[in-house]
């Protein structure tokens, strides 16, 4: 009997570590950025450590704050996540995609039924995401086989999903899939309308010559789109289809130099302002039109800001920023001082303060009296080891909340089960943070309506239409290789009762 169970035994054990292993997707805690995917053996011990991920924290926000993780470091895949930090810098969970067969992460939305939209990929497809902010795991999700490479995705005008499609074969477009008609209703090819965005011209990534890389509905049947390989932004009526403005022109670099989610925000005067995180130029800016002229008003720019990917106008003025290659989210006030800084390895993408609406919900620099040029100060002195080990913190988190009770009701949402003083009993504390504070497609499906009536609970009434049986990142390579070592032991005292 002992020779025969003890290596079934080995033989089961031998299998956890693999199977295990997987399921902590890509360079997961304990890792390094190009060693080989797996748990590392220091994440339970991570759960209890001081934070590692909090930078400068001058002023604690309100309520949570949400990023998305693309997931690349000097060439190597890493993971890609979703966040949630509370106001302290502490993180509340992580929404691991690597761990669930996802690519890269972009766009992030919290919609009015308090589920959190979001764009990933999965292979070549695009895979449109409905994520649970109790769980992190997914309600609902759409698959888009002839969109590629999707980075953004708005839910407008109730049941419509605005998105671009970068589609490597020379198609760039920009689409609208109507939820309850299942189809997708309209269409901007922009190989049409050559006279604005010629094959001459554009940049990078073969037949994604526009590589349009943001979409954003700006009034009723009016979309501003990035075309980021064009150095501009344009406006196009939907009905006509004609570029009712422009703002940057290609290759001069002065105005806008491969940017990223241009926010469109309206003066007190009535007059366009986009704010633009304008990456390559490794600064946020912001225009305001008059007239048919677009006048610079204010520059952010410095303090290690490397080639930023969203920038949110906050209701209080200050600017949040997903800072691209610094692996970090900052928020700056109007005067460039940093009061708020997390780590956010690797390669941030999108950023949402919970409780502040889609996108820019603040005042333009010119109705707060502020503009020009200013410099960032005030950020934290880190290195890469201390950007290394917050990515093992979070890789190795075992919350996949992203949204603690306190915040639920800024997005319409009741909270269901807590351990009754409103913290989350995965996390088991208000924070851990360093600096000592207290914590404060096309296929399938109905669209069930925004739930927007306040009463309902995350992942009720989901958007997108399509459920999904618990496919978020739920423990999947543990239960297997629990269920291997179950299987091997029920084997062995088969043979030993035959024996």
């Amino acid at each position: 009997m002992r020779r025969t169970v003890l290596p079934t035994l080995f033989v089961a054990l031998l299998l956890v570590v693999p199977i295990a292993g997987a399921a902590g997707g890509v360079a997961a805690a304990g890792d390094r950025p190009g060693a080989a995917p797996g748990v590392g053996h220091a994440a339970a011990g991570l759960q209890q450590a001081p934070n590692p991920c909090v930078g400068t924290i001058e002023r604690t926000p309100d309520r949570t704050t949400l990023f998305s993780i693309q997931g690349a470091y000097q060439g190597e895949k890493t993971s890609a996540m979703v966040v949630g930090a509370r106001p302290n810098g502490s993180i509340v969970g992580v929404h691991n995609d690597t761990a669930v067969g996802r690519w890269w992460s972009y766009d992030i939305d919290v919609l009015d039924n308090g589920n959190i939209l979001q764009a990933t990929t999965d292979s070549r497809d695009t895979l449109i995401e409905e994520i649970d902010p109790e769980t992190g795991e997914h309600v609902s999700e759409r698959r888009f086989e002839n969109a590629y490479d999707t980075h953004d995705v708005d839910l407008i005008n109730g049941d419509e999903l605005l998105m671009n499609d970068m589609s490597q074969d020379g198609e760039d477009r920009v689409l609208i899939y109507n939820l309850t008609r299942e189809a997708i209703t309209w269409e901007y090819y922009f190989a049409n309308y050559t006279e604005h965005y010629p094959k001459s011209g554009g940049g990078e990534f073969g037949g994604d010559w526009t590589h349009n890389n943001d979409v954003e509905q700006i009034r009723e049947g009016m979309i501003m789109v990035s075309v980021r390989n064009f150095d501009k932004v344009v406006a196009i009526d939907r009905e006509t289809k004609e570029v009712e403005w422009t703002l940057g022109s290609d290759d001069n670099t002065s105005i806008l130099h491969e940017q990223h989610n241009p926010d469109y925000l309206a003066s007190e005067d009535g007059n366009a302002t986009v704010i633009v995180a304008d990456s390559l130029n490794d600064r946020v800016v912001e225009y305001e039109r008059e007239g048919d002229e677009w006048n610079r008003t204010w520059v952010l720019r410095g303090g290690r800001l490397n080639e930023p990917r969203d920038a949110d106008r906050l209701p209080n003025g200050n600017t949040l920023i997903a800072d691209r290659r610094a692996h970090r989210i900052v928020e700056v006030t109007p005067d460039g001082e940093v009061v708020w800084e997390v780590y956010s390895p690797y390669q941030p993408y999108d950023v949402e303060r919970v409780g502040t609406g889609d996108e820019s919900s603040g005042p333009t620099m010119a109705d707060v009296g502020e503009g020009g040029v200013v410099e960032a100060t005030g950020g934290a002195d880190f290195d890469a080891e201390d950007i290394a080990a917050c990515y093992d913190h979070l890789t190795g988190f075992e919350s996949t909340r992203l949204i603690p009770d306190e915040d639920l009701a800024a997005i319409g949402a009741a909270p269901t089960a807590t351990d009754g003083d409103g913290t989350d009993p995965a996390d088991g504390s208000g924070g851990d943070g360093a600096d000592g504070s207290a914590g404060d497609g096309d296929d399938g499906g109905d669209s069930n309506g925004d739930g927007d009536d306040g009463e309902s609970n995350p992942g009720d009434d989901s958007v997108l239409g399509t459920p999904t049986s618990g496919s978020g990142p739920t423990p999947l390579g543990a239960a297997l290789a629990v269920g291997a070592v179950a299987a091997a032991v029920v084997a062995a005292a088969v043979r030993f009762r035959r024996n």
